[in-house]
């Protein structure tokens, strides 16, 4: 076996001594070199493993925001709704105010145009009265010829207001 080993260009000494320099290589890299590159990668892991689970929190965060702003827009689509139902209301409310105070006021109007008309009326139907009683006593008077005392004009006034009042 000696010699296969030779033949195969390997000494005994020289592989304890290539073995024994492996073994200080590895015990170096192992301990220099490996063990903080495991460490580094597993504080990587652990950056990133809080990394997704501050992601994870910013998500639900977001989520919960989402929900409050929609819940915010709907209240205020809701409170938006009842305000112009209540403008509406107060509107019509108003309208109808205004509507019954202008036919009060139309009333009074037609009211006191009908009182001036009528007073009016009676003024000029009093006016007509003295004319017609005035033309009664002076149409009389000329066709009877003759002058009317006060008592003659007295009794044509009444006769005459009496026949129109009958008319």
């Amino acid at each position: 076996m000696e010699e296969t080993l030779l033949q195969l260009g390997i000494s005994w000494p020289k592989l304890l001594a290539q073995t024994l320099n492996f073994a200080i290589v590895l015990f170096v890299l192992q301990r220099y070199a490996y063990r903080p590159i495991l460490r580094l990668l597993e504080e990587r892991r652990e950056r990133i493993a809080e990394s997704l689970r501050k992601a994870e929190e910013i998500d639900r965060l977001l989520a919960e925001a989402e929900a409050k702003r929609k819940a915010i827009v709907m209240e205020a689509n809701q409170r938006a709704s009842q305000i112009i139902e209540e403008a509406q209301r107060a509107a019509e409310v108003q309208g109808q105010r205004y509507l019954d105070r202008a036919l009060q006021e139309s009333e009074q109007i037609l009211a006191k145009a009908r009182e001036l008309a009528a007073r009016e009326r009676e003024q000029t139907l009093a006016e007509v009265r003295r004319q017609v009683v005035r033309l009664v006593v002076e149409l009389t008077s000329r066709v009877s010829g003759k002058v009317l005392t006060q008592e003659d004009h007295r009794r044509l006034q009444e006769e005459t207001l009496a026949e129109l009042e009958r008319n």
